[in-house]
């Protein structure tokens, strides 16, 4: 018996990469209004704690510059999810389903951009909430957060 390939009409290609597109730019977009929302809660804190001579007021924005690191680097790793995700739609894989938005649909074993995230060295559900080593050392997140921290602990140490 001979296999049949599923032919996908261009146009119904072309709207799914705009669907995944779509969710691209809003992740995009999440990142940057993470960004956003962290610089005046750590110039507060930090400020209060230069002027007040309060670590206790920095540590919190530390504490705030991680939370925002976590999840800026989760919308990173979902960025990078559906990025594979619209690679494969549009090189016309035929194992993604039409129309689909699961980035899951992909196989985990394809690489992005020659890295794997956390290959087979992490559990599943690790793999799920944990970006891997990939995503917090991409230039938006690794040196952005790290001069955050860095400034935050040692305005809580001199403090």
């Amino acid at each position: 018996m001979m296999h049949e390939e599923h032919i996908v009409d261009p146009e119904d290609r072309r709207k799914h990469l705009d669907f995944i597109q779509s969710t691209i730019s809003r992740m995009s977009a999440a990142s940057s209004t993470s960004k956003s929302w962290l610089l005046p809660v750590v110039t507060v804190a930090y400020g209060y704690a230069l002027t007040q001579h309060a670590g206790s007021a920095a540590w919190l924005g530390v504490g705030a510059v991680v939370l925002f690191a976590y999840l800026d680097a989760n919308y990173l790793r979902q960025e990078k999810r559906f990025r594979r995700l619209y690679k494969a739609v549009a090189e016309g894989s035929n194992d993604i389903a039409a129309f689909s938005l699961n980035p899951d649909d992909v196989s985990p074993s394809v690489p992005a951009q020659g890295k794997e995230e956390w290959g087979e060295r992490a559990p599943r559900w690790v793999q799920r909430f944990v970006p891997g080593p990939a995503v917090w050392a991409s230039w938006s997140i690794g040196p952005f957060y790290l001069g955050l921290l860095a400034a935050g602990g040692a305005i809580a140490a001199t403090a």
